[in-house]
Order: C-alpha cells, then structure tokens, then sequence
C-alpha cells in the first residue's frame, strides 16, 4: 500500500524584496514553525553548534511550496543536516499558495538569488560546513537544482535530482571543466512522463561527451517521490561527507509525493 503524504539588476532586487521578505525558521524538534513563508529552515535533532553540519538547498516540486520541506526531512535523516528550501519563482495557483520553478533566464536569475538567500538564512542561524552544501530537488525543482549547480559547480559539493530532467536551456555546460567535478545523483522512476527511460536515453550521449560524473537510479514509479529514494539520497550524501563507501539499503517503497 502506498503511503502519500499530502504536502499540501535594480528591478530583480525589488522583485526579490517582494517575493523573499520573510523567514520560516524551525523549532528545536525539527519541526518547521512558520514566521513567514518564503523561506523554510529545518534543524536536526540534539543540534550541537560546535559541529558543522552539511546543509541541503531543497528546490520543491511543480504546484508545491518551500513548507515541502518540513515533510522531505523526516523521512531523510532528523540528525544528519542542516536543511532549507525557497519558494519557487512563480505562483500556480490564484491564492498564491502553490509555486513552480520557470525555464528562462529570468527564472534561473530569480531562482539563483532565492537560492543563496536561502543559504544565508541558513547559515546565519546553524553552524554550516561551507564546503558541504548540497543542491536538490524534486520534479521541475530537481530540474532547476541541477541548473544551478552547473552553474556553480565549485560551490556545490554535490547535487541530487529526483525525478527532473538535465537542463538544456541557457547554456548549462557553460562551465564545463568545473562541472565535470561535480558529483551528481540522478533518480528517476521508469514510469515517469517528464523524466523516464526516454528521456535518459536522450541524455546520456550529453552526459558521456561533457564527461560529467552523474550516477543513475532508476526507481519502479512514475512521477513520485519514494521512500527509498530519500534513503539512497542519505546514503550517498553521506558518502561524500565522511569520504566512506555508500551502503544502499533495499527497503520497501512508499510515496509520500503528490505528482
């Protein structure tokens, strides 16, 4: 039985201001309480502020918000990171509650300075090993996450996209020798539309020729989030923070996505 949890220039400054004012920060229980709505922090459990911990820039899916989070996150590790996600850069809904992630360079532009906002809060209030931060994302996000990793490969000590697609527009190699030494993990469900076996297969001469280091999962669903893929997503995060080999484990599926 699957079990889904319901997750319900001068003028870019300006629409930053307005789109990114407030703050959502976390209790000591690792549990997200809302101050605002734009910006989404999650600390671990017993947090120690001597440890640096590694942080995770979450990049939520189509017609979701940055509160996807606070779901993401138990079922990922409670202890292991420092966590935040940004609203996406468009509204989908007339009530402004649900958000996307555009394809224009307008959008990326946006989505970048929500990104490092977000970081900012992030490490303003948690002790944040710099050279172990994280992109990822689901679904459009996954998409955008992996963007701004390329676009930002030294900065970055890895990226995971769960279900999106290898971005293709505005240049997205532009910075292909640093790329190829970013580490990137790549789930995708065989059934999905946006980002099936299709779609891999368009991908992969891309990959092979730019010799960038990605690894491949392939997952039995379709567009969804599965458990299982947050704990091989843990383990492999894991891998590069510790420098030791990642133990995947075989667990039952449950999706807890939407899509």
């Amino acid at each position: 039985m699957r079990n889904r949890l319901d997750c319900s220039s001068s003028d870019l400054s300006t629409r930053l201001e307005k789109l990114y004012s407030t703050l959502t920060s976390t209790a000591e229980h690792s549990r997200a309480t809302s101050f605002g709505s734009s910006i989404c922090l999650f600390g671990p459990e017993r947090y120690e502020p001597r440890y640096e911990y590694p942080l995770i820039v979450w990049l939520h899916s189509c017609n979701s918000n940055e509160q996807e989070l606070g779901h993401l996150m138990p079922n990922l590790s409670i202890q292991n990171y420092v966590a935040c996600a940004p609203r996406g850069t468009r509204a989908s809904d007339p009530c402004g509650k649900q958000f996307q992630w555009g394809t224009s360079a307008t959008s990326t532009a946006v989505a970048e300075e929500a990104v490092f906002d977000a970081i900012d809060a992030a490490t303003s209030q948690f002790s944040i090993a710099r050279e172990k931060i994280f992109i990822a994302g689901f679904d459009s996000g996954a998409s955008m996450a992996w963007r701004i990793g390329l676009r930002y490969p030294d900065y970055f000590a890895g990226v995971v996209n769960v279900c999106g697609q290898f971005p293709t527009q505005n240049q997205p190699l532009a910075k292909l020798a640093a790329a190829r030494h970013l580490p990137t993990l790549w789930m995708y469900g065989e059934e999905s539309h946006a980002s099936g076996v299709d779609h891999i297969c368009e991908a992969l001469p891309i990959l092979h020729a730019a010799r960038l280091s990605v690894g491949l999962r392939q997952y039995p669903c379709g567009d969804e989030l599965l458990t299982n893929m947050l704990s091989d997503m843990n383990s492999w995060i894991m891998e590069r923070v510790t420098h030791q080999p990642a133990r995947f484990d075989e667990i039952r599926e449950e999706s807890f996505s939407r899509n």
